[in-house]
């Protein structure tokens, strides 16, 4: 394919591998602009990430986190409920791929 091509963000395609891997998380129901954009600079700035198949271990991964799929909370809170605006945004995206939010069996 040629460069251009590499670069151009499957925003549908991503959307619907979030909703079959993440179904516990909040649906996209509107794909705003700002949005569009969020996501298309994550998937441009590493050639890993222009890969559906990234974005598939992505969402698996965060798929095993019981804090980010809403099965355990801090105390006196509303379990956490994910979505991908904010897996997308730059610092949470960071946090997920250092493991921040693994969960330790056991503590």
């Amino acid at each position: 394919p040629a460069p251009d091509r590499l670069s151009e963000c499957p925003h549908q395609e991503i959307i619907d591998l979030y909703h079959r891997i993440l179904p516990m998380g909040r649906q996209v129901r509107l794909w705003t602009d700002a949005r569009k954009a969020k996501l298309r600079t994550r998937w441009r700035e590493d050639v890993k990430r222009q890969s559906l198949d990234w974005w598939e271990r992505l969402f698996a991964y965060i798929a095993k986190s019981e804090f980010l799929t809403g099965k355990i909370c801090a105390k006196d809170r509303k379990p956490f409920e994910i979505d991908l605006e904010w897996i997308i945004t730059p610092a949470n995206l960071v946090k997920i791929i250092e493991g921040k939010y693994d969960d330790e069996s056991g503590s």
